[in-house]
């Protein structure tokens, strides 16, 4: 099995034995590794201190399509976090590996084991290298110890045993704070530059004091999360502005959690004699996400999609709401048993909400719907006419099933992967998966697994949605907008849903915005494809993006001539 210079994705379920009773301080943490969104595995990591120094240890599994497992890991540091001494015993690709290594100045001396063959290898390394076997994420406790006494432009050196080592340079470092049930945690996030300059990787760490929090590879869509904020209730607090309120919306048995963004400046209703003050009331933006797991900020790619939306809106004079989805973040309900006909009537319960705030005027109440968001946004305009106006933003214009099948073929086109079976047969295997799905017959054809993962009702509708069936519905103002360098939702998507829009009976005014040079997660690039959003020069969403938005709703949703 090769060592890859950068760091491969993994998981391991950490096992601590033999706490030494000499140990002054322990502590340990669970994790969660998460692969393009994916639970891949869970890691649990046990730090002792001593006076000889740090000895981090643990074993672990990570599931298909990695399958490791790491029989037992453990690394010694003296007091100064110098290395002392690596042991490694794990299994990969039918194979077993046992790996030790010894520090002595600048030299790491590793014996490395494969199914009882030996080999010896030195590396020149720096006396206080951080040392990273590779497979093997609880290792970056040392890094997270280290990093504190870092600044921007400050450089550390990670050897990923026993393969070779690489240069670390902090980029930035900025305070965030995470909400959980009952606490908060103040957090610390490194952003990192990882080799020489012209072939960096980007790879944020976050810390809770000097302890490991998180891990993020934008890159490789690879995030190693601490249990305490891996779960539901836990969720970033990212762009907050002075006066945002989090509120809780009833939904259909259970709340919805959001945040409600207001103008700064918002100026209060000139009240009656003897009364207090009323609010004005502000024209008022719902945002939609689609139905994948999201919190309220919508993160993609480390891109707060959202909460950068809500800001700008909020800056134009708009009363902001965006808010988790059932199942997510500090939402009630459960997302297994949904379709995208109930995350409509989520999206209808907080326009409900916001239609009835003295400081919102209900006539004037929009939705902005971010890609599968934009048909939950349909769905939820064509029953209920009261809401103003629907963007649909990166949205799909054509049938589940013919999406699915539009991805396949992209991917293949792609290159797919080196044991991918032909183009054909892949696509004979996705037809009859999609029909079981929607028939519920044939599913003696299929693996169990294959089962498991799209046998929901979820899944059902949307391979059933067709959007061209719900806009014919629709009679509200729509704007339809399409990044131009699209490659999840190619251009032809926005083209023929702006098509469709124009083409409804009765219904008010449909406009089109092309933006040049942006990706699907409204950022300007330069090939658009998902590889590339990891090393993107300005990870936030385009001010251009925000400005189309920003001017359509003002045009759509004027303020009523006054009295």
């Amino acid at each position: 099995m090769p060592f890859p210079k950068y760091l491969t994705v993994v998981a391991a379920l950490i096992v601590a034995t033999g706490i030494r009773s000499d140990a002054q301080n322990t502590s340990a943490s669970t994790f969660r590794v998460f692969l393009r969104g994916a639970d891949t595995g869970v890691e649990e990591v046990t730090v002792f201190e001593s006076a000889e120094g740090w000895t981090l240890r643990g074993s672990g599994r990570l599931r298909a399509p990695i399958n490791v497992a790491i029989d037992y890991w453990e690394a010694k540091y003296d007091p100064a976090w110098k290395p002392i001494e690596l042991t490694v015993n794990m299994s990969a690709a039918a194979k077993k590996w046992a790996i030790r290594t010894s520090f002595a100045g600048s030299t790491a001396s590793s014996d490395i084991n494969q199914d009882g063959q030996s080999q010896q290898r030195e590396n020149t390394v720096s006396p206080d290298t951080v040392v990273v076997p590779s497979l093997v994420f609880g290792a970056y406790e040392a890094l997270a110890a280290r990093l504190p006494s870092q600044k921007p432009g400050g450089k550390l050196e990670i050897f990923i045993a026993p393969q070779d080592t690489v240069s670390v340079t902090v980029d930035t470092v900025t305070d965030e704070t995470i909400q959980v049930p009952g606490r908060t945690i103040a957090a610390r996030r490194w952003k990192l530059l990882l080799g020489a300059s012209g072939a960096t990787l980007d790879m944020d760490v976050w810390t809770d004091g000097n302890r490991f929090l998180r891990l993020d590879l934008p890159s490789q869509m690879l995030s190693v999360v601490r249990d305490d904020i891996a779960g539901v209730a836990a969720r970033l607090v990212t762009m907050a502005r002075p006066n945002d309120e989090d509120v809780s919306v009833p939904a259909n048995g259970f709340s919805l959690a959001a945040t409600v963004s207001r103008p700064v400046d918002a100026a209060q209703a000139a009240p009656a004699p003897g009364k207090k003050p009323a609010p004005a009331r502000l024209p008022a933006v719902v945002l939609v996400s689609g139905s994948a797991p999201s919190d309220r900020d919508e993160f993609v790619a480390g891109i707060p999609l959202f909460a950068q939306f809500a800001n700008a809106f909020a800056d134009a004079g708009f009363l902001v709401a965006r808010y988790d989805e059932r199942g997510t973040g500090q939402s009630g309900g459960r997302q297994e048993s949904a379709t995208l006909q109930e995350f409509a009537a989520d999206a209808r319960a907080v326009f409900t909400y916001l239609s009835k705030r003295r400081d919102v005027d209900p006539k004037r109440i929009a939705l902005v719907g971010y890609g599968e968001g934009g048909w939950i946004s349909l769905l939820a305009g064509e029953l209920d006419q009261k809401i103003a106006a629907m963007a649909l933003v990166a949205t799909p214009s054509i049938a589940g099933t013919e999406l699915v099948l539009e991805q396949q073929q992209a991917y293949f086109e792609r290159g797919g992967e080196a044991n991918s079976p032909p183009l054909e047969t892949a696509i004979e295997q996705q037809k009859k998966i999609m029909d079981a799905v929607i028939t519920g017959k044939g599913w003696e054809d299929l693996t169990v697994d294959v089962r498991r993962r799209v046998d929901t009702p979820l899944y059902r509708s949307f391979l059933q949605f067709d959007p061209s069936k719900t806009l014919a519905r629709v009679r509200q103002p729509i704007l339809v907008v399409q990044p131009m360098l699209d490659r999840e939702l190619p251009v032809h998507h926005g083209e023929q849903l702006a098509q469709l829009a124009r083409s409804r009976p009765r219904a008010a005014a449909t406009d089109f915005v092309q933006l040049a040079g942006l990706n699907h997660i409204l950022a300007h690039a330069v090939t658009g494809n998902v590889a590339e959003y990891g090393t993107l020069a300005q990870r936030s969403v385009s001010p251009e993006a925000t400005r189309e938005l920003t001017a359509w709703l003002i045009k759509t949703l004027p303020a009523p001539p006054s009295k």
